[in-house]
């Protein structure tokens, strides 16, 4: 791949997201919305001080650092496919799309350079919301390790919902049908498995459903982040219990009784995103081509070979995702 030629996807790609209204009335909502969740939470946790909560700093950032954890990663899930939905299909639509393929750009370079446009929009919206974490730190009770484990989750999630929002925009080639699958995929994938996860539950005399009903959920894979990170439950006796929501969210990869037992579900689904990833990109390169999609060429040689690859190293370390999917009973 030459950048060079790329260089200019990429020039023309951030002039149109920075330059316009969009980007910084992205920028804010994301911003905003992260700033009310942290004011929100403090005001739940600044009550139960007011019941007389015994409650110390270190439980109060803790707390607060799960609850902005989740609400990134659901703000991750949905605004990540946005930033690439029109990618393609605004080409299409205006009629641009075998001009620009008549220049020296191939078909690859196209979609690595609106790639890399809408996966650094969308580091610029997670940068931007980092110092909303300060507070947590004015607290305490977060480590360095679990700050890393929930940033690489949230990149992981960011550069799939990339992928899979430039592949919908190259298989209906049309903005409002990319936009109405992509998202009725993700409220499926989201609430479906939550729901059957639950569903589940309920059938099985409120038994734990098996971690295979939730491995593909974003959410469930940033609760499982966060089990490491938890207040001791026997001493939130004002009622204030963030694990409640793990739970919710995980079905199966905690124990709420006499004690907690976490299981590492967001390394299988960090594995699931990666094949994900790779394979919906190599949809993407043909889709987007004007004519003769599916022709085979050099650079399907090349992503067979990445893809083989990914596929060795996982089965290389497979003892250590495939912990992921224990189930206690």
């Amino acid at each position: 791949m030459r950048w060079p030629t790329v260089a200019p996807i990429l020039f023309k790609e951030f002039a149109i997201r920075m330059r316009g209204s969009r980007g910084a009335l992205l920028i804010s909502l994301y911003v905003g919305l992260t700033t009310i969740a942290a004011r929100l939470l403090y005001g739940v946790v600044a009550e139960q001080l007011d019941h007389g909560s015994p409650l110390v700093s270190a439980q109060i950032g803790q707390v607060i650092f799960i609850g902005l954890s989740l609400g990134l990663q659901a703000l991750t899930v949905f605004l990540a496919p946005a930033t690439a939905l029109n990618a393609i299909s605004s080409e299409y639509e205006r009629g641009t799309i075998e001009l620009l393929l008549s220049t020296p750009v191939s078909v690859f370079q196209f979609v690595i350079g609106k790639l890399v446009a809408a996966c650094a929009f969308l580091l610029v919206l997670i940068v931007a919301a980092l110092p909303v974490f300060a507070m947590v730190t004015l607290f305490g009770g977060v480590t360095l390790a679990d700050m890393l484990r929930v940033g690489a989750m949230l990149l992981i999630t960011a550069l799939t919902g990339c992928v899979f929002g430039l592949f919908c925009s190259a298989l209906t080639r049309q903005t409002y049908s990319a936009t109405l699958l992509c998202y009725a995929l993700l409220v499926c994938l989201v609430g479906g498995t939550l729901f059957a996860a639950n569903v589940w539950s309920l059938a099985n005399s409120m038994g734990t459903a098996p971690p295979t009903f939730v491995v593909a959920n974003p959410l469930s894979a940033m609760a499982a982040t966060l089990i490491s990170v938890q207040p001791p439950a026997i001493s939130l006796t004002g009622g204030l219990r963030p694990l409640v929501l793990l739970n919710l969210l995980t079905r199966g990869v905690t124990d709420l009784g006499s004690r907690v037992a976490p299981v590492p579900l967001h390394r299988t689904t960090a594995v699931i995103y990666g094949a994900l990833a790779i394979s919906l990109f190599w949809a993407t390169v043909h889709l987007a081509a004007p004519h003769r999609r599916w022709r085979l060429t050099r650079l399907d040689a090349i992503l067979l070979v990445l893809l083989l690859g990914y596929f060795a190293l996982v089965y290389w370390s497979r003892s250590w995702w495939l912990l992921g999917l224990r189930f206690n009973a």
